[in-house]
């Protein structure tokens, strides 16, 4: 029994010594968010025409507020908005004929058609857009996503620099009133996006989905979108894609809102959970290596492990106030939700547990829909 005791101790310290970890690259997370939002904006040189393509899918919470953000861009040169479906029964589509019956003087195109082309629907809905598309740069970006009014002049400033192939935007969590969505957006303020700096300052050139830019020519080069159709990640797929043609992926610096439309417990985390196993499939030693992030929950765990010994009970203190303070930081840096850091500690638990249930299984729940993920991240066919 001793024996075993011992074992769980050593067991428990090196899970504080993970913790110890996480919280060291926490702070350089902090410090990567910091250096982020105080970076200037570019000039801006061109006045290339954008298509910005917008695939919707239901009456989603402040859907009319987002796209309207899209019409009061201060960009000067020739925007082109497309805004596609792919049931025309589908409640989008009425807030996409009164945005362009309220904004006239707007190059504004709604279609709808329910053509499929691989097994990612919504890649389905965006290739039967694309074939109204005449800018020279392609914006993809996700019906609950919020741009800034400068937010397309900085996403062209950051596609013209040399060398660059594909822009993608830094997002903060936009809750709405459900404390379900407040408490994913919480994860995604100070944990998701400060590690996506961390990635930034690392070289590591990722790309997130919500909202990209490409130029056309670019995106022709790779094979169009229908070389995304049957990839859950095809945000992934499209900048391992870009990187392929020699070309770098920027961010420019601004943070963009990506509203959380959660109203249970269960939308949450079959959202999350859908995030984390796609992530596990395609880049599973990454995945692996991200456990430190939880680092207070490891730090309960291992004070658990070692019987809260007066050591580890420090410890775990220290961590806690210190996860605690900088969660405090994260939400004051990118203008987020502070309201529920009170239930932090109890999000990180949350959030370790979609982690682990993340490393089992191959299915994940999108709009309603069960799907098998490859492991190759391709949505297998039903």
């Amino acid at each position: 029994m001793a024996a075993l005791i011992s074992i769980l101790a050593i067991v428990g310290y090196v899970g504080l010594g993970m913790a110890v970890c996480g919280a060291v690259y926490a702070g350089l997370a902090t410090w990567a968010t910091r250096r982020f939002v105080r970076r200037p904006a570019g000039t801006l040189a061109s006045q290339a025409s954008i298509t910005v393509l917008k695939p919707l899918h239901g009456d989603e919470p402040e859907l009319a507020e987002n796209l309207a953000s899209f019409c009061t861009q201060t960009y000067a040169g020739p925007v082109q908005l497309i805004l596609g479906v792919q049931d025309p029964a589908d409640p989008a589509l009425p807030f996409a004929e009164r945005l362009r019956q309220d904004h006239p003087d707007r190059d504004i195109a709604v279609v709808s058609d329910p053509t499929a082309h691989g097994t990612n629907r919504k890649l389905g809905n965006l290739i039967n857009m694309a074939a109204s598309a005449h800018g020279e740069i392609v914006v993809i970006s996700d019906s609950d996503v919020r741009l800034p009014p400068d937010g397309l002049s900085q996403i062209v400033t950051a596609l013209d620099a040399p060398g660059v192939g594909l822009v993608h935007c830094l997002y903060r969590g936009r809750p709405t009133a459900s404390l379900w969505s407040r408490l994913a957006a919480m994860d995604v303020n100070t944990r998701f996006a400060p590690s996506v700096l961390v990635g930034e300052a690392l070289g590591a050139n990722p790309c997130l989905g919500p909202t990209m830019a490409l130029r056309a020519q670019t995106l022709e080069a790779i094979g169009g979108l229908e070389h995304l159709a049957d990839f859950l990640a095809d945000d992934f797929e499209l900048g391992r894609a870009v990187r392929a043609l020699g070309l770098t992926i920027a961010c420019p610096p601004m943070v963009i809102d990506h509203v959380f439309p959660e109203r249970s417990a269960h939308e949450m985390l079959a959202h999350e959970l859908r995030w984390a196993r796609t992530i596990r499939l395609v880049q599973p030693a990454g995945y692996l290596g991200s456990v430190i992030v939880h680092f207070t929950p490891l730090a309960l765990i291992g004070a658990a492990l070692t019987g809260f010994a007066p050591l580890s009970l420090a410890m775990l203190a220290g961590l806690v106030l210190f996860r605690q303070a900088q969660a405090y930081a994260l939400c004051r840096l990118l203008a987020a939700d502070r309201g529920v850091l009170w239930l932090l500690l109890a999000r990180d638990l949350l959030s370790l547990g979609v982690f682990i249930a993340a490393l089992f299984g191959d299915r994940v729940e999108w709009r309603g829909n069960r799907l098998r993920v490859q492991r190759d991240g391709v949505i297998a066919a039903t």
